[in-house]
């Protein structure tokens, strides 16, 4: 209940300082529940926005960064117009249009890699506090107890310039916190600056 009300909020304030330009979506874990949630809302709801703001932040991690930065990547190459009615466009799968994501200290494992690979493939801009380096591939192991579980690093992700994003901090592109005398107002002040960069890049009304 708190988790929905939080994400509404977030929604809500998003609708309000865009003038209802901008979706919002919280991506609550890298799993197939939050994979489908996120294209629920972006190809629904959000269908006719103008850009998108891709909230990360307490993100536990799982395995969708491909999966992800691959829906945010979409580049329109036809559109659709039958009996000259414009009905739509292709890819009708993807999110075509600007995205910023929201990242921060609470990321973890795949939620580093995400907007690692949301950089990488050059789709927009990242907003937040750094995430640590806890980027690599995890094989869970049980003992003799099946109540003791612990993770075993196995595969690590290595950037093209050599590094493994394993203990190395990703820096956000804009820097900002949200300062907790603020956040108790129920100010967010990260998602503020997401919504002001992306207006920057949409045509003026």
């Amino acid at each position: 209940m708190f988790y929905r009300r939080w994400v509404e909020n977030r929604r809500k304030e998003t609708e309000r300082l865009s003038g209802g330009r901008i979706g919002y979506v919280h991506v609550r874990g890298m799993n197939d529940p939050s994979m489908r949630v996120v294209i629920d809302e972006v190809l629904g709801k959000n269908l006719d926005k103008e850009a998108l703001v891709v909230d990360t932040r307490f993100n536990g991690g799982g395995n969708l960064h491909e999966q992800l930065s691959d829906f945010l990547s979409g580049k329109k190459y036809m559109d659709i117009i039958p009996h000259g009615q414009h009905i739509g466009y292709q890819p009708q799968s993807k999110w075509i249009k600007p995205s910023i994501v929201l990242m921060g200290e609470s990321n973890y494992s795949d939620a580093h890699l995400f907007p690692v690979a949301y950089k990488l493939k050059n789709i927009g801009q990242t907003v937040g506090m750094p995430v640590p380096g806890t980027g690599t591939f995890v094989w869970w192991e049980t003992q003799i107890d099946p109540t003791l579980v612990f993770g075993i690093p196995q595969g690590g992700w290595r950037m093209p310039d050599g590094r493994f994003c394993e203990n190395t901090q990703l820096e956000p592109d804009i820097k900002i916190k949200n300062e907790p005398g603020l956040m108790s107002t129920g100010q967010d002040q990260q998602l503020e600056r997401s919504i002001q960069e992306l207006l920057k890049t949409l045509p003026k009304k």
